[in-house]
């Protein structure tokens, strides 16, 4: 079992709770760190179904799908979770038993939202977990992607 803990990183982003969670859930491709897919060919769209059970996916160019979640939460606008359906060694994983999770909040701050995503079981993973932690913990992780969130929101 690994000894990872949760990672949890947070932006403040142009716009209503609702407006953020339809740019979130709707626009992924548009903001998703280009380079930070396990498709095959490039990704053209990102889809999240719009429920518990909902699959999380890449449309590529060559018309492929490349799925990589499963919705867990699906609370428009304020909560979105997601089984992240990835492998230790950056690979597909298609049991959901042993694949970590992200919770992502969207919470009014004013005329802005505040994003908050908290990815964590990661024991789900074995022993890859602390390297995945560490990943998505690591600069170039979430926190890129927030980042790249918020600039999106505020175009």
């Amino acid at each position: 079992m690994t000894t990872a803990t949760d990672v949890r990183r947070e932006a403040i982003v142009a716009g209503s709770p609702a407006r953020a969670f339809d740019l979130f859930t709707n626009h992924m491709a548009e903001w998703w760190p280009p380079d930070h897919h396990l498709a095959s060919s490039p990704v053209v769209a990102t889809t999240v179904e719009p429920r518990v059970g909902g699959r999380i996916f890449d449309t590529c160019e060559d018309g492929s799908e490349s799925v990589w979640g499963q919705v867990t939460e699906w609370n428009p606008p304020s909560q979105l979770g997601f089984a992240w359906m990835i492998t230790a060694n950056w690979q597909l994983e298609t049991d959901i038993e042993k694949a970590s999770r992200v919770s992502v909040s969207f919470l009014p701050d004013g005329e802005r939202t505040r994003v908050v995503l908290v990815h964590n079981e990661f024991w789900r993973l074995g022993d890859g977990g602390q390297g995945m932690a560490d990943a998505v913990g690591s600069p170039d992780g979430w926190g890129m992607g927030l980042n790249r969130f918020a600039e999106y929101a505020a175009s």
